[in-house]
């Protein structure tokens, strides 16, 4: 028992130091494996650190790596032989001047920095040239400025004084054409009374034959006014006479009314016209008028009757015109329009045909003294106003009594019925045939010209059936005439 107790401790003893033993192993080996661990552990931490710098140096290598590839503009995964191949392709295409032996980017920066500080000198220099060339530019501007001001200044001042030299010359051709009109209308009218001179002077050489032989012997010896005084003394001797039987004639309006037309049928009629008053410058078949030459147009008013002769006759009866026109417009100073209101197709009106009438004259104005009763239509009262205003259509007047500018004397005889039977009208006294009486004899005295009533509708181109409608017709639709008649004296 002891034995096995003995074994027993010696064994628990043996298991002891085996146990101590195996502990202290376990203690040194697990000391020398932690200890192992631990330098392991801080060669790893190192390594780590390391390998952190290394790669942040790295990162920073390849930073600055894309970095510089950035700045010298490649993209960050082109190879650095790429860009070296790209570089040299780029110096030999478009900088063969860049010679350095090192082409990098701080040589090729410095050659640019040289190559642009040249520039700019050049540029400079460039820039001086052209801020001269400016103000040499700015200079010639405003010196071509100044004298485009004088120029403009100059211009307008010219054309002022155009302006002005036109407005003086306009002013000038005005008045010489008013004065060229002017003399062109005198010379017409002296033209015109040179020609009526000239037929005056023919006329006066006819008259002649018409004077005594006392007076004939000094006619041939006389210039023309001493033949026109010889004439006046002749016709004043013949109106002593003709006044003496027209007294005699006077005292027949108590006789029997076929004795006065016997003695006024017996009477030679004279009714020549005095004078002409124009001639036809030309004739439109188109629109039947003519153009009319009259010397002056001064007085001429439209609806005017005019008759047309031959230029043959100087002095024709009025009643033989050859065709009868009515005055439509005054054209200018000297020339009118008329109608053509009758003519005949075997005597045509031709350019030289000559115009007159008795109711106006160039400048003057036509007067008539009207006396007697006047009855234009088939009623008894008189019919003063409307005679009144056909002579005022015309441009004229009725005047009171006769005088020596008087052109024309109207009698209109005594009132008559509508039988032609003479009676004493309302209003018609003794005092009226006295001033009828003596109103001729004034004529006669004064060697005036006396018509009927009915000859001077006639001048007028009118007749009684028209004027029995109790209305003046319009100027323009008058019938045409036909040869004077009822000229009294």
């Amino acid at each position: 028992m002891a034995a096995s107790r003995a074994t027993v401790v010696q064994s628990l003893s043996i298991a002891l130091i085996v146990f101590v033993m195996l502990t202290f192993v376990l203690a040194v080996t697990t000391y020398l494996f932690f200890r192992q661990k631990f330098d392991a552990e801080a060669v790893a931490q190192a390594a780590g650190v390391e390998t952190t710098k290394a790669k942040k140096e790295l990162e920073a290598a390849e930073a600055d790596k894309n970095k510089l590839k950035q700045i010298l503009g490649f993209p960050e995964e082109k190879s650095v032989a790429d860009i070296e191949e790209d570089v040299n392709a780029i110096f030999e295409k478009n900088h063969e001047d860049f010679n350095k032996d090192s082409k990098s980017y701080r040589t090729f920066s410095e050659w640019l920095l040289e190559s642009n500080e040249a520039k700019d000198k050049d540029l400079k220099s460039l820039n001086a040239t052209k801020a001269q060339l400016e103000k040499e530019k700015a200079d010639a501007v405003a010196a071509a400025e100044k004298r485009h001001q004088e120029l403009e200044a100059q211009k307008n001042a010219k054309e002022a004084e155009a302006a002005a030299l036109k407005k003086d010359f306009d002013a000038r051709r005005e008045e010489h054409e008013t004065r060229s009109k002017t003399l062109t209308e005198e010379q017409q009218k002296a033209f015109a009374r040179a020609e009526r001179l000239d037929l005056l002077d023919k006329e006066i050489a006819k008259g002649e034959d018409l004077l005594s032989p006392p007076r004939q012997a000094r006619f041939k010896t006389q210039p023309p006014e001493g033949r026109v005084a010889l004439l006046f003394e002749e016709l004043r001797d013949s109106a002593k006479r003709i006044a003496r039987q027209n007294e005699i004639l006077g005292d027949l309006r108590v006789a029997d009314a076929k004795l006065q037309d016997t003695v006024f049928a017996a009477t030679p009629a004279d009714d020549r016209v005095d004078g002409f008053d124009g001639r036809i410058i030309s004739v439109n078949e188109l629109d039947r008028t003519v153009l009319i030459d009259v010397g002056s147009t001064g007085g001429l008013r439209t609806g005017l009757v005019m008759r047309v002769y031959d230029p043959g006759n100087e002095r024709p009866q009025a009643g033989d015109n050859k065709a009868v026109v009515e005055v439509v417009a005054v054209e200018s100073g000297s020339l009118a329009r008329a109608r053509i209101r009758s003519d005949a197709v075997g005597n045509p009106i031709l350019p030289g045909d000559r115009v007159a009438t008795s109711l106006w004259s160039p400048h003057g104005t036509f007067e008539a003294v009207v006396v007697g009763f006047v009855q234009l239509d088939a009623e008894p009262k008189q019919d003063l106003d409307r005679l009144q205003e056909l002579v005022e259509r015309i441009g004229g007047r009725l005047e009171q009594s006769v005088s020596s500018t008087t052109t024309l004397v109207i009698d209109a005889g005594p009132p008559r019925s509508p039988g032609g039977v003479l009676e004493r009208a309302a209003g018609w006294r003794a005092a009226d045939d006295a001033r009828r009486d003596k109103q001729i004899k004034e004529a006669r005295r004064l060697g005036l010209r006396v018509v009927g009533i009915d000859g001077f509708l006639d001048m007028m181109g009118l007749d009684r059936q028209i004027l029995d409608a109790n209305r003046l017709p319009p100027i323009g639709g008058m019938k045409a005439p036909g040869p004077e008649r009822g000229v009294a004296y």
